[in-house]
C-alpha cells in the first residue's frame, strides 16, 4: 500500500493525527486528503460551528492569532474542531506561535496546514509536524509511474482491470490523477467485485474506445502496420478535443523513447522495471525492436520534433492536425 493510500485508510478508520502538514505541487493528493479528513469528522451540523478554512495572507499577524484562537478552543457541536489553512507559507515568517501550539496541542482540534510547494525539511515547522502529527509530500507522478499508480488504486478500490483496460485509461488520462480517479469510480459503480473489467467494458462504461486510442496507435506502429496507423490518426483528427495533437505526438515520442532504451538494455528480463511498464506489454517492445533500430529511432526523434514545431506554428505555416500526423506517420514508416 502506498503512503498516500495508507494515510487515507488511517483517516477513514478514525486514526487521526492532531496536525497534518501537506506540501507539494500535486493538488489531487492534497485535496483528497483534506476531503477525507473533513468527511470523517465534520457533519452538516458541526460544519457551522467546528469547521474553519483560512487562506494564508502574506505575514498577517492578526490571521495567525486567529488560527491560534480557533485551535485552542473546544468544539461546540461535534467531537473535533477542524482548521484547514491553505497557502500556509503566507501565514507566518517563522511559524513560531503555531509551533508553540503544536508542542502543546489541543486533543480536540485537528489542524491541517497545506502548502502549494514542497517545503524545506530542515524548517522547524516541518520537524514539529513530523514529530507530533502526519506529514505528506504531494508530488506529481511521472509518465512512467501512471500505469503502476492506476494498478495501486485498483487494488485500493477492489477493482480488477485487465492490463489493456489500464493502458487505455492511462493513455486517455495522462497523469491527470483526478480524471483517473473519476473514471475508476465509474467502473466501480458499474461492476461487481469479482468482474474482470475488459477494454470493451471501459468503452461501454466510460466511453474510451478500445480500438481508437493512443495505446492502439503505438501498438500498430510497433507492429509495422502503416495502413492501420493512418486509419487511427484519421479517426483521432476528427475529434481534436478528445485527441489533442500535442498528446498524440507526446505518446508516440514516449513509445519510441522507451523502445530506444529497450535496445540498450543488456539483460532484457530487467526491461519492464527499467522502462516502468507492466511485463504484460514487454512483447510489444520486443517485437517493435525488430522493426525499428536505434539508428532509425534517432531519425524518428527528428520527425517528432518537426511535427511538434508544426503543431505550434514554429517555422511552419501548416498546422492542420491530420496533415501533420499523416506526414509524421509516412516519415516513421518510410525511414530506414
Amino acid at each position: 500500500m502506498t503512503e498516500y493510500n495508507k494515510l487515507i485508510n488511517d483517516i477513514n478508520n478514525g486514526k487521526l493525527s492532531p496536525v497534518y502538514l501537506i506540501h507539494g505541487d500535486e493538488n489531487y493528493f492534497k485535496d483528497n486528503i483534506i476531503k477525507n479528513i473533513t468527511d470523517s469528522i465534520i457533519n452538516d451540523t458541526s460544519a457551522d460551528f467546528d469547521l474553519k478554512k483560512i487562506f494564508g495572507k502574506k505575514t498577517d499577524e492578526t490571521q495567525e492569532n486567529e488560527v491560534i484562537d480557533f485551535v485552542k478552543r473546544f468544539p461546540l457541536s461535534g467531537d473535533y474542531n477542524l482548521l484547514i489553512v491553505k497557502d500556509s507559507k503566507n501565514l507566518s515568517d517563522d511559524f513560531k506561535n503555531i509551533i508553540s501550539y503544536i508542542e502543546n496541542i489541543n486533543s480536540k482540534t485537528i489542524l491541517v496546514l497545506s502548502f502549494d510547494k514542497s517545503i524545506d525539511k530542515r524548517k522547524k515547522i516541518y520537524k514539529s509536524c513530523l514529530k507530533h502529527g502526519s506529514v505528506f509530500e504531494s508530488k506529481k507522478i511521472y509518465e512512467n509511474q501512471v500505469y503502476g499508480w492506476i494498478q495501486e488504486q485498483c487494488k485500493f478500490k477492489s477493482l480488477n482491470l485487465h492490463p489493456n483496460s489500464i493502458k487505455i485509461i492511462e493513455n486517455f488520462s495522462g497523469n491527470d490523477l483526478l480524471q483517473i480517479d473519476n473514471e475508476l469510480e465509474k467502473l466501480k459503480l458499474n461492476s461487481s467485485k469479482d468482474d474482470i473489467i475488459k477494454p470493451e467494458d471501459v468503452e461501454d462504461i466510460i466511453g474510451f474506445s478500445k480500438e481508437y486510442n493512443f495505446f492502439e496507435l503505438t501498438k500498430v506502429i510497433g507492429k509495422n502496420n502503416y495502413s492501420k496507423s493512418l486509419e487511427l490518426v484519421s479517426y483521432m483528427s476528427k475529434n481534436t478535443k478528445k485527441y489533442p495533437l500535442p498528446l498524440i505526438i507526446g505518446t508516440v515520442y514516449s513509445f519510441f523513447n522507451k523502445l530506444f532504451v529497450y535496445h540498450s538494455i543488456e539483460n532484457k528480463s530487467e526491461a519492464p522495471k527499467l522502462l516502468g511498464i507492466n511485463p504484460y506489454f514487454i512483447n510489444e517492445y520486443r517485437e517493435a525492436s525488430g522493426v525499428f533500430s536505434m539508428k532509425r529511432i534517432s531519425r524518428i526523434f527528428g520527425y517528432l520534433l518537426e511535427a511538434d514545431k508544426r503543431s505550434k506554428g514554429i517555422e511552419f505555416d501548416n498546422t492542420d492536425q491530420l496533415g501533420i500526423l499523416n506526414d509524421l506517420i509516412y516519415k516513421i514508416f518510410k525511414s530506414n
